[in-house]
């Protein structure tokens, strides 16, 4: 550790249970966090500032101007920047001793579990059931800790699992499904709570990484916002778990057939007549439109609503990040050729930039 960079702990290496030894641990630690939204921008920098070796970065998409009111390493001037570049600037003029790497991709079940090679312990930051998922999957295929978190509107929770299981997180939500609990562009979030969870995340990160024999790794942690509260509950492993236990993971190969990658779309639009249907909802799509795109709800579709379409259009479904986009099939493939686009709205935006002319 060089002059400066000890100068600039030196508050932190005073306390007793830290001092040269705790920060050297940390100096040495590296974490991966995935999602920079409004848990990953606290939780990437506190780890920076806390002293983390070496933290990587995983995230696809851009900085919206919705973003700003949680994700609080953005502001104006990077609309349109992709978050992992204005994530590791940042963190790098806090701490320009601290090696950042980063991955700008989209997580989902194609993701090489070698992302996950070589990490300490991993931040799930994300804000789906199905990264969520995948994440505690992959992290005890791997053997590495996860911390999780998510929030909904004024609640949060957060917890830390060992990289063994039992429990992990599919044991605290064994049988949840995207539209259980609504994402903060449906349900609508709280900033201050997005900030304190991500904050609790890097907390119970840099804990572990000091001493991971003092760390509860089953126990869930509630934080509430009016009143302000904070409690802790215990995590049962379930016997049953199909990542940890003995149960079985539900095959979802039936969907995935439907499932077209962005550079499919382009080739299927050329070859056949088709309609893109936009199935988010309209206040989602007057603040991030899609251009020639059809307006059909999932939540219309929920309520029985089908237009009738002309048989020989092929359907192709997108959301924000294709989840929704996937659940409208069982609602239109009984008409129609039908396909979901996969990443949705993000990974079609991120694709017309990459292949926009310099």
């Amino acid at each position: 550790m060089g002059t400066e960079e000890e100068s600039f702990f030196q508050r932190q290496i005073q306390v007793p249970e830290i001092g040269s030894i705790g920060q050297k641990k940390w100096r040495d630690s590296s974490v991966l966090v995935i999602g920079l939204g409004g848990l990953g921008c606290p939780a990437a920098l506190q780890l920076a500032l806390g002293g983390i070796g070496r933290i990587g970065l995983v995230d696809f998409d851009i900085v919206e101007i919705s973003n700003l009111h949680r994700q609080t390493l953005f502001t104006f001037r990077d609309l349109g920047l992709p978050k992992i570049e204005v994530v590791s600037r940042v963190l790098l003029e806090h701490c320009p001793w601290l090696q950042v790497d980063c991955f700008s991709e989209l997580l989902s079940e194609d993701t090489k579990p070698d992302l996950f090679n070589g990490w300490d312990l991993v931040l799930d930051c994300t804000d789906t059931i199905t990264s969520k998922y995948l994440i505690n999957d992959l992290c005890i295929q791997k053997l590495i800790p996860l911390v999780t978190a998510s929030v909904f509107r004024t609640s949060a929770q957060f917890a830390i699992f060992s990289g063994k299981g039992r429990p992990c997180y599919r044991c605290l939500f064994p049988d949840l499904k995207e539209g259980d609990t609504l994402n903060c562009s449906l349900g609508g979030v709280l900033g201050v709570q997005t900030a304190l969870a991500g904050t609790y995340q890097s907390s119970l990160a840099m804990q572990y990484l000091l001493d991971p024999k003092s760390t509860d790794l089953s126990s869930v942690y509630f934080m509430e916002w009016n009143p302000p509260m904070l409690y802790q509950s215990k995590i049962d492993a379930n016997v049953n778990c199909p990542t940890c236990g003995q149960g079985k993971k539900e095959t979802t190969a039936h969907l995935e057939e439907n499932e077209i990658y962005i550079i499919e779309f382009f080739t299927l639009k050329e070859q056949r007549n088709f309609l893109l249907i936009d199935v988010r909802e309209k206040e989602e799509t007057d603040s991030n439109p899609i251009s020639d795109t059809f307006l059909l709800p999932l939540s219309e579709l929920e309520r029985g609503y089908l237009p009738d379409f002309s048989r020989d259009l092929t359907l192709v479904c997108i959301c924000e990040t294709g989840v929704r986009s996937k659940k409208a099939l069982a609602y239109l493939q009984m008409t129609n050729q039908v396909y979901s686009l996969k990443g949705g709205r993000r990974a079609y935006t991120q694709y017309l930039k990459n292949e926009a002319p310099l």
